[in-house]
């Protein structure tokens, strides 16, 4: 039952990021900022793990420090110059979409032996490869604010499916764990 709440987590979760991408779509610098903290998110660990090697009396393997001044350094150069990073967080939202399409329909398909889900429950997932590949191909990537809303516009559908899923399962699971 984990699995089941987690999953209704992860839902939740994803849709509260697809509508704060969808309201937050029209800045144009969202993806300078995705971009700083994620920056920040290399550098604030790989500084402790940095800090903790050179203060520890433990012998610590030397690839230790050497990854995290590998991490030090892309986390600054991110934060530095952001711009230069955000049209790869628009090839990483693509990728994003297209994996999210797969695991719906893998997961859809996992279920499809006790519980027969009808064709529409197949539509956001297909969808979301779709724009994901589509994306991936074209010169949208100049266009953040339209992918960074189509990526917010996905994310909500995708995590309605999902509560879908949850719902049109429930009783499915509730039956299995009787018998």
């Amino acid at each position: 039952m984990l699995s089941r709440n987690s999953n209704l987590f992860q839902a939740i979760i994803v849709g509260i990021v697809g509508i704060l991408l969808i309201f937050l779509h029209a800045r144009i610098d969202l993806l300078n900022w995705v971009s700083i903290a994620v920056g920040l998110m290399f550098v604030l660990p790989s500084l402790y793990v940095l800090c903790s090697s050179i203060g520890s009396k433990e012998k610590l393997p030397g690839g230790i420090a050497f990854v995290s001044v590998g991490g030090i350094i892309l986390g600054l150069m991110m934060c530095i110059f952001p711009s230069a990073f955000a049209g790869f967080f628009v090839y990483v939202f693509a990728a994003l979409l297209v994996i999210f399409g797969i695991y719906h329909i893998v997961d859809l398909a996992s279920w499809n032996k006790s519980v027969k889900f009808p064709f529409y429950f197949y539509i956001i997932p297909i969808l979301m490869v779709a724009t994901g590949i589509i994306i991936l191909c074209t010169s949208l990537r100049d266009i953040n604010t339209v992918v960074v809303l189509v990526t917010g516009i996905a994310l909500v559908a995708s995590s309605f499916n999902s509560i879908m899923e949850y719902i049109g399962t429930r009783n499915a699971v509730v039956k299995s764990d009787e018998v």
